[in-house]
């Protein structure tokens, strides 16, 4: 079931999938896959995630699977897609630290439990306290639970499989994995098998918001680029190679993949029908 609800809104920008939807149809889709007890991974596409994909394989091959969802987080995905043709605006610019109270309030009125993989151990229980009074409602409420993400994430490592263990004892509905753009798809594609039929939600950075740790703008600052710049002046070291440097690197690997000609090729043809 949710990987035809997946496959109904997939579509493509450089010859990358993404699946365009808004908010509510992110909640929409762990309601599927929990009510038929299938795996979902949702994963996130943007301006660096693009890069990512053009050096890193598996990050490719995790966003290609069937059941995973690649929502369009930022933006520069919103605008790429509208340069493509397709039929996306701003209410499919769907930001982790914008969806996720919805989806813990639905985890609570539904009774869904959530294992935060995340950050470090101040951060982590920071955030899982936030998420706990986000999720108040008058339905049975969400068990929430945690640790760090830092472990060595090498498949079959005695750390890695002690995190495995820990996950299997808590069982959650949904797993939160937040450790950087790269490294926590790579540790997702390799433990696929061993995660079960849960939904599995890659949140980079987004628990640092939840915390407190980071300021968290307002959702207007999206679509004029002051996120963006927010993140430069804030934390300079961490973000302005990213958003200074590396869109020219991703223009390059475009160019020399092909996939920007592709793309253009793909635009033109659909412009003259």
């Amino acid at each position: 079931m949710i990987t035809q609800w997946i496959a109904e809104r997939n579509a493509q920008i450089f010859g990358f999938k993404i699946t365009p939807v808004t908010e509510a149809e992110i909640v929409e889709a762990v309601g599927v896959s929990r009510d038929h007890n299938e795996q979902l991974v949702i994963a996130s596409q943007n301006l660096h995630g693009l890069y990512v994909g053009c050096v890193d394989s598996t990050f490719r091959e995790l966003h290609e699977l069937d059941q995973t969802l690649v929502h369009t987080d930022g933006s520069a995905p919103v605008y790429l897609a509208k340069a493509h043709g397709l039929p996306v605006g701003f209410e499919h610019r769907t930001g982790v630290h914008d969806w996720l109270p919805i989806l813990t309030a639905e985890a609570s009125r539904r009774g869904w439990s959530i294992y935060c993989l995340a950050s470090d151990d101040e951060i982590n229980n920071l955030a899982i306290e936030r998420l706990r009074g986000e999720g108040e409602s008058e339905g049975p409420g969400a068990r929430i639970g945690g640790r760090n993400g830092f472990f060595d994430v090498t498949k079959g490592s005695r750390e890695s499989e002690e995190v495995l263990a820990q996950i299997a004892a808590f069982d959650p509905d949904i797993l939160l994995v937040g450790m950087g753009m790269g490294r926590q798809e790579q540790w997702i594609h390799d433990n696929l098998e061993h995660l079960g039929p849960r939904t599995i939600i890659t949140v980079g950075a987004c628990l640092e918001y939840m915390a407190g740790a980071m300021p968290l703008p307002p959702k207007w600052f999206g679509p004029t680029g002051l996120f963006m710049l927010l993140r430069v002046v804030t934390r300079p070291r961490r973000y302005a190679f990213r958003y200074l440097v590396e869109p020219w690197l991703l223009f390059w690997e475009l160019g020399r993949s092909g996939r920007l000609s592709g793309s253009a090729r793909e635009v033109l043809s659909r412009g003259k029908h």
